[in-house]
């Protein structure tokens, strides 16, 4: 059925290739698979490329080799080993994934799937053919009748109107949604021979990509080297990320307009824009001739979902989070991308992530016939909707959005932040509050909430020789973990702190 504008959980998925998602508060997205019957719950990251569990899985096959990723607090490594994976309407022979071990941080019953490029995978690395392929890989050359691509609708919590997890499909699109197959295809970017771990579902936005809250377009160099048109950024696609990373000027361009607007550092988030939580932030992106507007709800967070009490600016504002942040991190002098797209973007469009040529090579399917990788993007946010969507949940029902103007843009200055505030992300280095990392270059952080002295689940790094990108991004760490879950310290796709 056709979906208007904006999600609907009555979607209807085709019999094959479909796995629903749990959504907890927005801020984690994972689905189950098995390995010879066991369960597993397993968070989706479209940024890495290897499967680990935690868990004792019965007649799997030992290798003789081993992978390890490490990670700014803690590590996972462990023996790579073979079993059958179910996973989406498909099974897999064989499937090579790294067994960690259990530990106060690793609870047993859960891991990470990720999926993207297999040239990041660390047990490719040790187990260079198809047996230590991806998932996504196993499945496409197991299956050569089977298109090779992937797509991923992930739900909205605070969707006033409908309320679904989300769901990824393998080779198959979702009833409703199957015009995405009709848009512009977005080629994704390729990086050069030296840089092929560093491979990601990345595509360029048109010179015009990036929209403010005054429906004009934000001047951007890109720091791309190669980049033929200079205004054209760089995005990749990360479902691991709860808020989106994006170049300071761009946060800047997006929220310092707005009246009450400061650039301050948040306990447990780090430093973003916070806008008062009564004022609708419009944000959109434009790919391929096509714009993609941002939820408003997906533009600015509450903070009570990251069980933080109270966020005031200096007027002693309420005030909500910006969820397009500005890079918390150094993305080195050589870097491959401009921006990382997480799930702030990704819940406003039906993704299809088409693998082409990625996939390892195989005589029974030619890597030749399989083309150019791409991405195909549907828009699934209605402005007029989502303004409704808006006015109902922050403002009760009354709309005041009309008395809303805009100032003209300032400097993004972190050093208007509190004296506490400072102290605070100075703590920030020792605690760890970020946890992805990007190559050996970069030592990003994993937060403990020690004021409630609560344990933290964060994020998975990245493969030791930095080729993989979970390594350079950092997505949230929570200080409480979603149903099932328990402290997390080597999970990279993990979010943020989540709702009661």
């Amino acid at each position: 059925m056709p979906i208007n504008g904006k999600r609907t959980p009555t979607l209807v998925p085709r019999e094959a290739g479909v796995s629903s998602l749990n959504n907890s508060a927005d801020i984690s997205y994972y689905t189950d698979i098995t390995l010879n019957g066991t369960t597993f719950s397993v968070l989706i990251d479209t940024g890495s490329s290897d499967l680990w569990v935690v868990g004792d899985v019965s007649g799997a096959v030992k290798t003789g080799s081993s992978a390890s990723v490490t990670y700014a607090v803690g590590s996972v490594s462990g023996a790579i080993e073979l079993a059958n994976l179910d996973f989406g309407g498909y099974s897999v022979t064989d499937q090579a994934y790294i067994s960690a071990s259990a530990s106060s941080s690793n609870p047993s019953g859960q891991g990470l799937i990720g999926l993207g490029p297999n040239s990041g995978s660390n047990i490719y690395s040790a187990i260079p053919n198809n047996t230590g392929a991806s998932v996504c890989d196993r499945i496409f050359l197991q299956n050569t009748s089977s298109p090779n691509f992937i797509t991923v609708n992930l739900g909205r919590a605070d969707d006033p109107d409908s309320d679904f997890p989300g769901n990824i499909t393998i080779a198959e699109t979702l009833e409703g949604l199957d015009s995405v197959t009709s848009q512009p295809k977005n080629n994704v970017t390729v990086v050069s021979v030296h840089e092929t771990g560093d491979q990601h579902f990345q595509v360029l936005l048109d010179s015009d990509g990036m929209i403010g809250p005054d429906n004009q377009s934000i001047s951007f160099k890109t720091a791309v080297e190669g980049t033929s048109n200079s205004s054209q950024a760089t995005a990749v696609f990360d479902t691991g990320f709860s808020l989106s990373q994006i170049p300071s000027s761009v946060a800047t361009a997006f929220y310092s307009r707005f009246s009450g607007a400061e650039f301050v550092n948040v306990s447990d988030v780090g430093a973003v824009w916070i806008v008062p939580c009564d004022l609708e932030v419009n944000l959109t992106f434009k790919m391929g001739g096509v714009r993609y507007p941002i939820h408003p709800l997906d533009a600015t967070l509450e903070p009570s979902i990251l069980s933080i009490s109270d966020v005031k600016n200096s007027q002693g504002t309420n005030c909500c989070i910006g969820l397009f942040q500005p890079f918390s991190f150094d993305q080195g002098a050589d870097t491959t991308y401009d921006l990382i797209l997480g799930m702030s973007f990704l819940r406003n469009a039906y993704a299809l992530f088409n693998y082409g040529d990625f996939i390892v090579s195989s005589t029974n399917n030619s890597e030749s016939s399989r083309g150019d990788p791409y991405v195909q993007l549907l828009s699934t946010t209605d402005p007029a909707q989502a303004h409704l969507d808006f006015v109902k949940t922050r403002l009760g029902g009354v709309d005041t959005t009309g008395s809303q103007t805009l100032g003209a843009p300032t400097s993004q200055d972190s050093s208007s932040s509190s004296s506490s505030s400072s102290n605070h992300r100075n703590s920030l280095l020792w605690l760890g509050h970020w946890c992805r990392c990007f190559g050996i270059a970069i030592f990003p952080w994993c937060m403990l909430h020690a004021s409630e002295q609560k344990p933290t689940y964060c994020c998975v790094g990245s493969r030791t020789t930095g080729r993989s990108l979970r390594s350079t991004f950092q997505p949230w760490c929570s200080q409480r973990q979603p149903p099932g879950f328990n402290d997390y310290s080597s999970v990279h796709s993990i979010r943020s702190a989540l709702r009661p």
